[in-house]
């Protein structure tokens, strides 16, 4: 890898087959992070992938990292929700809330790089400009390595824990982090 320069860029219908394997190296490198397996991810048809895309906009937002060289280094959703979401056991009532999912870094761009705080500085943004005041994320509590670096940028445990439904059994731990009016 000869450079660290980075871009941040919102996906693209017709970039499908991109955000589709930056999807697969993820669930690769952390299944238990993932509500899915690889061979679902290969499995999704096209226009699974392309509705994926079209989906994001008022209520919710993908980012990915580029590399100088155009090789997708990095992706984080954030969406909206009515109280926890669906996957935490959610009803779809109580206050708004911004969910963070979807976080993939690549395993040579961690650390130094820079790319995971400039994707959360750039989802903190979106979540700010709809007025939401916290970040929420659920983590397997068999992770200790991303706890940590939740942990590390502001993100705190609810203390509620739950079994992320079409997840691999593990426990999750509930973290939040304020985000400040602009």
């Amino acid at each position: 890898m000869s450079s660290r320069v980075i871009t941040l860029h919102r996906p693209a219908e017709d970039e499908w087959d991109r955000v589709r394997e930056l999807r697969e190296r993820a669930v690769l490198d952390t299944p238990i992070a993932y509500v899915e397996t690889v061979d679902d991810v290969r499995a999704r048809p096209e226009a699974e992938w392309r509705e994926r895309i079209r989906a994001h906009g008022e209520h919710s937002e993908q980012v990915v990292a580029i590399a100088e060289d155009g090789t997708w280094v990095g992706s984080m959703v954030v969406f909206l929700s009515d109280g926890p979401p669906p996957y935490a056991g959610g009803t779809g009532r109580g206050a708004r809330r911004a969910n963070l999912v979807g976080v993939f870094v690549d395993p040579a761009w961690r650390g130094g790089a820079g790319v995971t705080d400039l994707l959360l500085d750039a989802l903190i943004d979106w979540t700010r400009a709809r007025g939401v005041g916290a970040l929420h994320l659920h983590v397997a509590a068999d992770n200790p390595r991303a706890v940590r670096a939740y942990a590390k940028r502001g993100f705190v445990p609810t203390g509620e824990r739950v079994q992320v439904e079409g997840g691999h059994g593990v426990e999750e731990i509930e973290m939040v982090r304020a985000i400040h009016p602009a």
